[in-house]
């Protein structure tokens, strides 16, 4: 089980170490009623008979998470899209998996857009993943939880997470798009809520990672799948700047930087999926460790990237970057 190396982990200089996941596409939609396709799911279904099921592979996601459970990680982010088009019975597979990997204090868990196709009742969709997704204690008093998907999401999230030296804020940008359209957008009640996450004073003492499904600019995004209201995130983030910000969405490797008011620059990641079969540039399965150490006034975070290797059926480390940012 993955947290049986997360608690088993130890590293030098204090440091942290985590990984990110992304676009895991796990479950399969078989065996459903056809009248669930009775809305925008059928464009996902169809994309999933021709084209998705052979990219995404269940057994390039175990050989990931093998490789994970040698690497002594500390926690697990998973930056969206654990399904195809979001039925009960994927939930359902994919909650199972949850459970086989690890606790929800170790597995850190946003929705993606095709978790949230459309929307749905929340007791046959997200409740099932609930504890991999709230914070350690509510930033607020929150609404009532209701069986509307898209409302309860809204209502629990930015989460606040704090593991070791690391706080994971995470929002979420996904509701139900129209059809022909994988957008996002974060309410402006999330992005009060951030705001007065991130002007905490309690939070200086930590390095600050924001979780999005979408990327927060359009530079590596077509517009049919971007964050629409991308500039007032970027705005907010310019006033109140964090160290580090992972999604996903894209498919692909994409490394950006986004400036701030204090002069300090913010590492964008975003990763490919972490079960594709894909052999493009960019586009091959991956999944991205980071190591998180205080160095005076700053905080180091090594990146180290791992990618699959069919020839040798496993993940080997590709490459590493190192991330200075500012306190």
């Amino acid at each position: 089980m993955f947290n049986d190396s997360i608690n088993s982990a130890a590293h030098p200089n204090d440091s942290f170490r985590f990984a990110q996941l992304s676009d895991l596409h796990l479950s399969s939609p078989a065996g459903f009623s056809p009248l669930l396709l009775v809305n925008k799911r059928i464009l996902g279904y169809l994309s999933w008979l021709r084209n998705r099921r052979h990219i995404h592979k269940r057994w390039v996601l175990d050989l990931a998470i093998q490789k994970l459970q040698s690497l002594q990680v500390d926690h697990c982010v998973i930056t969206g899209d654990l399904t195809h088009i979001g039925l009960q019975n994927e939930f359902t597979q994919a909650a199972n998996w949850l459970h086989q990997l690890g606790g929800a204090y170790d597995i850190t868990v946003i929705p993606g857009n095709h978790d949230l196709y459309v929307n749905g009742r929340w007791d046959r969709s997200f409740a099932l993943w609930e504890d991999y997704m709230r914070g350690d204690k509510e930033l607020d008093s929150q609404a009532a939880i209701t069986n509307n998907a898209e409302l309860n999401l809204e209502n629990i999230f930015p989460s606040l997470r704090i593991r070791g030296n690391v706080a994971f804020i995470s929002v979420s940008s996904v509701f139900a798009a129209p059809w022909f359209r994988a957008t996002g957008r974060i309410n402006q009640a999330q992005l009060d809520k951030l705001q007065q996450l991130l002007s905490d004073p309690e939070l200086n003492d930590y390095c600050k990672v924001l979780l999005i499904h979408h990327p927060v600019t359009v530079h590596s995004i077509s517009n049919r799948k971007r964050l629409l209201n991308h500039i007032q995130l970027t705005d907010l983030l310019y006033e109140h700047p964090v160290q580090l910000v992972l999604h996903g969405h894209g498919h692909k490797t994409h490394t950006e930087n986004i400036d701030c008011k204090n002069g300090a620059s913010i590492p964008v990641i975003g990763t490919a999926s972490a079960s594709s079969t894909e052999k493009k540039p960019g586009r091959k399965a991956e999944f991205l460790l980071f190591e998180v150490a205080r160095q005076g006034t700053s905080w180091n975070i090594d990146m180290y990237t791992y990618h699959l290797d069919t020839a040798q059926r496993l993940f080997a480390k590709s490459g590493n970057s190192i991330l200075t940012t500012q306190t």
